[in-house]
């Protein structure tokens, strides 16, 4: 398995687990499909992406630094 490979698997992971909780949170309050809870479905799959972009930047700083 390439790094590239794993990467991905573990951030489909870890996006597809908090879709998850956000789904069972959403049932639990009563199941309704609003703007709020869509949004909140889609940012599950995008934070993990802001992570791994801080993450780059700050290894790229401490390599010039």
């Amino acid at each position: 398995m390439t790094l590239t490979a794993f990467l991905m698997a573990f951030y489909t992971f870890i996006a597809l687990r908090f879709v998850d909780c956000s789904l069972r949170e959403g049932e639990e309050n009563g199941g309704r499909w609003d703007l709020d809870r869509a949004l909140g479905l889609l940012l599950c799959l995008a934070w993990p992406l802001a992570l791994a972009g801080t993450l780059v930047v700050a290894y790229q700083e401490r390599e010039i630094g």
